[in-house]
């Protein structure tokens, strides 16, 4: 009942509401009222303990609410290049085959405009014996109400902090509200399931907050950092290093590069002054120049 009202005839699911009828049109999203896959599969390149040893049982799934225009995955979210319909049923079935190979989650990549459904597939696998934990690894471009509803069905959040200006956002993910939407929605988050709990090493419940650092962008990393102590000072945060150029980020002159040491150095620096906790990946000469 909770999710007919954002998405009955016209979606208002996401912070866009671009009153699109999903069951006839693809929204902003690029998709339309149906669950599309690009791929699933044990990862273990998340945070040690989202992936642990065994492997965080990843679903990546097609389209995106934000516009990106260097998007390391943007012939999934962009392009739709290559994806896969399924009904609830069978990605009920996905998520009982990726806990049978050991994984120590389920890790819901860009769920936000799937989420109606994706919850009608948590509740079948629940019922066929899903009893990991289910994680939601979204870009933060959620509604609060949503999140708040998410309550009984997701158990730890991977959310990105990417801008603290609108400017930025509208330039580089087509958004003119980021921080403020993405905020109230971190905010959410910590709300319903507080700072990251562990056993044994492995997340069970909470919130991570992840910052991927871009070039030339450095004062708008400080600030991200300095939001976090400011506001969720017992929140992990991951402080991502990884960003190469790539789908339309080679036109633009701010980001058409990898970070430089320099770069890396000074944001180091100034977490270790913010006295933040978390994970942080090491200067890496394939990621980084």
């Amino acid at each position: 009942m909770f999710f007919e009202k954002l998405t009955k005839l016209y979606c208002k699911l996401c912070p866009r509401e671009c009153n699109i009828d999903r069951n006839r049109y693809a929204g902003l999203c690029k998709t339309k009222n149906t669950l599309e896959i690009a791929s699933y599969n044990l990862h273990f390149g998340e945070e040690p303990p989202i992936s642990g040893k065994n492997g965080s049982g990843t679903i990546f799934f097609a389209g995106c609410n934000l516009s990106c225009i260097y998007c390391q995955n943007f012939p999934i979210s962009q392009l739709k290049s290559a994806f896969k319909v399924i009904s609830e049923e069978e990605l009920a079935d996905i998520m009982i085959q990726l806990q049978s190979k050991g994984a120590h989650n389920i890790n819901l990549v860009t769920p936000s405009h799937f989420i109606h459904l994706i919850c009608k597939s948590i509740d079948l696998a629940k019922e066929k014996g899903l009893t990991i934990p289910i994680a939601y690894n979204t870009s933060s471009y959620d509604k609060p109400e949503v999140i708040e509803y998410l309550s009984n069905y997701i158990d730890i959040y991977m959310a990105d902090l990417k801008y603290t200006d609108n400017n930025i956002s509208k330039k580089l993910s087509g958004i003119d509200d980021y921080f403020d939407i993405a905020t109230k929605a971190i905010l959410a988050m910590h709300k319903t399931k507080g700072s990251l709990k562990t056993q044994n090493g492995i997340a069970t419940k909470g919130l991570i907050i992840r910052h991927l650092v871009l070039p030339n962008l450095i004062d708008n990393t400080k600030q991200a950092l300095k939001w976090i102590v400011d506001n969720l000072p017992d929140t992990p945060i991951s402080l991502m290093f990884q960003y190469f150029p790539a789908y339309k980020a080679f036109n633009d002159s701010t980001i058409n590069r990898k970070v430089n040491y320099e770069e890396y150095l000074e944001i180091i620096d100034f977490m270790n002054g913010l006295n933040l906790k978390g994970f942080i990946q090491e200067f890496n000469h394939e990621y980084c120049n």
